[in-house]
């Protein structure tokens, strides 16, 4: 299995057993679903790019998990984000033959996804070492 989908399973799994999502949220899952009731997060589409060096396989990743949500006030949406954050900065530093790095939140944001919903969105950069 590639370094990106040991990733992406270690992520998905995070997020499920993060007590304040298994709480709050409605599932975790890879694509919006078509039929989930807000609030819920989706691990969007993942960016990789070499970051080896001589002899020495390695790979700088992106990630970003949206909340999605519904309601008046961002408050909870802002509390899965924070969750979501708690929960990959908590990922294992190995990964079958994989040793994360670094693992780095790059921006946080919470804004109006329509007239009665929230999107929140934490975006974290991962550096990794085969080995």
């Amino acid at each position: 299995m590639s370094f990106e989908a040991e990733l992406q399973a270690a992520v998905l799994s995070a997020l499920a057993a993060e007590p304040a999502i298994a709480a709050q949220a409605n599932g975790v899952f890879l694509e919006r679903p078509a039929r989930a009731t807000p609030p819920y997060l989706v691990l969007g589409p993942m960016l990789s790019s070499d970051w080896g060096a001589k002899g020495i396989a390695g790979r700088e990743v992106r990630l970003t998990v949206r909340v999605h949500d519904a309601g008046e006030s961002w408050s909870r949406a802002v509390s899965l984000q924070g969750a979501a954050s708690s929960a990959i900065d908590a990922l294992p530093r190995q990964l079958s033959g994989w040793r994360l790095g670094s693992v780095v939140l790059l921006r946080a944001r919470t804004g109006r996804d329509g007239p009665n919903g929230w999107l929140g969105t934490v975006e974290y950069r991962v550096r990794a070492m085969e080995g």
